[in-house]
């Protein structure tokens, strides 16, 4: 009896070339061997810009694709950010989970597939490549197969650059590989992991981040031009040659070559008659270029990780409260990417893997999923506040361990303080802390005490030299400890005190 072999299909019921997995399908395209980059981005104009992005929303990938590329390559600062949103989800740990109600052979295959992620060596450049749809909008990566013994595996994860594909001339959501006749083939089957992140709604064409970054990117070009500009002309001095008239246009020309080498060796020789002054440029500003770049790096920013607090400090808005917030806005961004790259991987990579290994058969609904454990960002708690919860509910209270204070008033203060909950109200607490902080902490005696050798050097009837002199050696004298330590008290006083509330409020 002859057995058939099993004829495996994809998730719209084609059947599955098998010579993909013998040889990559980019391989058939010769023209694609000796594609090279045309690097649109040099004398890049906005009329340029318009040019590019129309054409790729008319199918031609290409110039666009290009463009994207050497936006990262040439911008550091957009490189940067991008690279902050990509390898982001390299440090969130994940795991295979079976679908729910798993059989036992479901369970398997999950094991299975956590066993061979656990091996594979290119798993963290897999995850880097697949992310490069984030600014693209798409990122297709080639499987090359080999086959150990009966299980087939990928022997390597390769991405194509995008300017390798083309839209469909009646799907403007489907991607074709270029071919040499110009009509452009669809992307075989367990051949591709073909990645599309939503970076925002629309098509392919349409979806990278960077469509929206080119705009501020070429701003920020010409601002980088103009203050190049600007420090090559306004950056040194004008030097004028004047010459007698009546020479000839030889001599003038002796002149000229004088001027211009004057600039760039610093020496130069003119006949007697003949004179070369230097002359101050006018002055000028950097500032409205350096605003304009400001604004770009600011725009990027924003459009990558929801946010400028994450990237840079300047010291005026920069402030802690608004930096958590824009680092929660940040944890959105990498739900978002972890959620699309796993939908990507289970599809793409898990449900082949199945198939060609463990069951011809395998439902691609019950493919076992990839979960990125993206960590909840959690306020911080009140110190002591959820043990006083826990104590006004009846637990036992622990016993507080012994702490000594060298000041007299915070000892004082913590008398105030530390009762049974529910002996006196809130305010009565804070009314008796308060009696302990006027009467016993005088940060005006320490004041008085640690000026005391320069009020005593002022008491003399100096003029202004010899007074400050008096006042340089009597600094060395000067005995902050008083000081110090009433500051010291009067903060530790007013913490005592706000914990004590927040806690009594709750």
């Amino acid at each position: 009896m002859v057995k058939k072999m099993v004829q495996i299909v994809d998730v719209n019921g084609k059947p599955i070339r098998r010579d993909v997995l013998r040889e990559p399908q980019s391989s058939h395209v010769a023209a694609l061997a000796g594609l090279y980059a045309e690097h649109p981005s040099q004398r890049l104009t906005p009329q340029r810009l318009e040019q590019i992005l129309n054409e790729a929303e008319l199918g031609n990938l290409q110039a666009q694709a290009d463009l994207f590329t050497d936006m990262e390559e040439r911008d550091a600062h957009l490189f940067a950010e991008m690279q902050k949103r990509k390898r982001a989800l390299l440090t969130i740990p994940h795991e295979i989970t079976p679908p729910p109600n798993a059989t036992p052979a479901e369970q398997a295959d999950a094991a299975w597939l956590a066993e061979y992620i656990t091996e594979q060596d290119g798993w963290e450049d897999l995850i880097i490549d697949m992310l490069d749809a984030i600014g693209q909008g798409f990122s297709n990566i080639e499987i090359e197969w080999q086959q150990l013994g009966r299980e087939w595996f990928p022997k390597a994860f390769n991405h194509r650059p995008a300017s390798w594909f083309e839209l469909a001339r009646d799907n403007q959501d489907q991607l074709l590989l270029r071919t040499d006749d110009g009509m452009g083939a669809p992307l075989q089957p367990f051949g591709w992991i073909q990645h599309r992140h939503k970076s925002r709604s629309g098509y392919v064409a349409r979806a990278g981040l960077l469509r929206t970054l080119s705009w501020p990117y070429v701003c920020r070009n010409f601002g980088t031009q103009s203050l190049a500009e600007l420090l090559e002309i306004y950056g040194i001095p004008l030097r004028i040659g004047k010459y007698p008239e009546g020479i000839g246009k030889k001599e003038k020309n002796e002149l000229m070559r004088a001027v211009t080498e004057l600039g760039r060796y610093a020496g130069g020789i003119i006949p007697k008659e003949m004179e070369i002054t230097l002359h101050q440029a006018s002055n000028s500003s950097h500032e409205p270029f350096m605003a304009l770049a400001d604004w770009a790096e600011k725009s990027m920013s924003k459009a990558i990780l929801g946010g400028t607090l994450t990237t840079q400090a300047d010291g005026k808005t920069s402030t802690n409260a608004l930096g958590v917030i824009h680092n929660e806005v940040r944890h959105d961004l990498l739900s978002s990417d972890s959620r699309q790259l796993a939908m990507t991987l289970r599809s793409d990579l898990f449900w082949p893997l199945l198939v060609l290994n463990r069951r011809a058969n395998a439902d691609p609904r019950r493919t076992p999923r990839i979960k990125f454990k993206v960590p909840e960002p959690q306020a911080p708690e009140p110190v002591g506040a959820s043990r006083t919860v826990q104590v006004n509910l009846g637990a036992p209270a622990a016993p507080t361990p012994a702490r000594s204070y060298n000041s007299q008033v915070i000892a004082a203060l913590v008398a105030a303080l530390t009762r049974k909950p529910g002996a006196d109200d809130t305010q009565t607490g804070i009314d008796e802390a308060l009696t302990a902080l006027l009467s016993g902490n005088k940060p005006a005696e320490g004041l008085i005490a640690m000026l005391q050798p320069a009020i005593a050097a002022l008491s003399g009837e100096l003029d202004e030299q010899s007074l400050l002199g008096a006042l340089a050696d009597a600094f060395p004298q000067l005995d902050p400890t008083l000081l110090q330590a009433n500051l010291g008290d009067t903060q530790t006083i007013a913490r005592l005190i706000g914990l004590y509330a927040q806690q009594e409020g709750q």
